[in-house]
C-alpha cells in the first residue's frame, strides 16, 4: 500500500505530539545541564513547511500559549512564547519562498539561524535584568538552538522538512 502525503503528515503530527508530551512529563530528565529542547518549535518549523500559512500563524500562537501553560516558567512573562513564535514563524512565512530554493547545508543552515534568533529574542527578553546578554548568548540560547536543531536533525531523517522534488 502506498503512502499518501497526507497520511505522512498525519503520522508526523502524532509523532511530534507525543514527543511534546513526553517532553511535559519527563523535563527534567530530558534536560541537559538546565538546557531544554523547544519540540514545539520543531512542530511549528514542521507546519511552516507542510501547512497553510494562517494555519501555522494561529498554531505558532496557541503552540507559545501551550508553553506558557504546561513548561516552568516565570509568570511574569506570560505572552513571550506566543508573541516570539508568532513572530519568527510569520518572518519564516515570508521567506520561504527563498528558503524553499536552498538545498542541503544551505537549507539546515537557515532553519538552524530561524531557531537561534528566536531563542536570542527570547531569552533576552526572559533572562532582562538578570543576566547579561553576552552570557545569556552562550548560556542560554546557543545551547538551546544547538539540542533543538539536533532533535530537528533526527526528525528530519523520518520526516523531511524540505521536499526536493519541488
Amino acid at each position: 500500500m502506498l503512502e499518501t502525503k497526507q497520511n505522512r503528515s498525519f503520522i508526523a503530527y502524532i509523532v511530534m505530539s507525543i514527543l511534546f508530551i513526553i517532553s511535559i512529563i519527563f523535563n527534567d530528565f530530558i534536560s541537559i545541564v538546565g538546557v531544554r529542547p523547544d519540540i514545539l518549535l520543531i512542530m511549528l518549523l514542521f507546519f511552516a513547511f507542510n501547512e497553510r500559512p494562517i494555519i501555522v500563524i494561529i498554531a505558532a500562537f496557541c503552540f507559545g500559549l501551550l508553553q506558557d501553560i504546561f513548561l516552568p516558567g516565570s509568570l511574569q512573562y506570560w505572552g513571550l512564547a506566543p508573541l516570539f513564535k508568532t513572530l519568527i514563524i510569520y518572518i519564516l512565512l515570508k521567506l520561504l519562498p527563498f528558503i524553499e530554493r536552498l538545498r542541503g547545508f544551505y537549507f539546515l543552515a537557515s532553519v538552524f539561524s530561524t531557531i537561534l534568533i528566536y531563542y536570542i529574542f527570547y531569552n533576552l527578553l526572559y533572562y532582562s535584568g538578570y543576566v547579561k546578554p553576552l552570557i545569556t548568548f552562550y548560556r542560554y540560547s546557543l545551547p538551546e538552538t544547538a539540542y533543538t536543531f539536533l532533535i530537528l536533525l533526527v526528525l528530519n531523517m523520518i520526516f523531511p522538512l524540505h521536499n526536493k522534488n519541488r
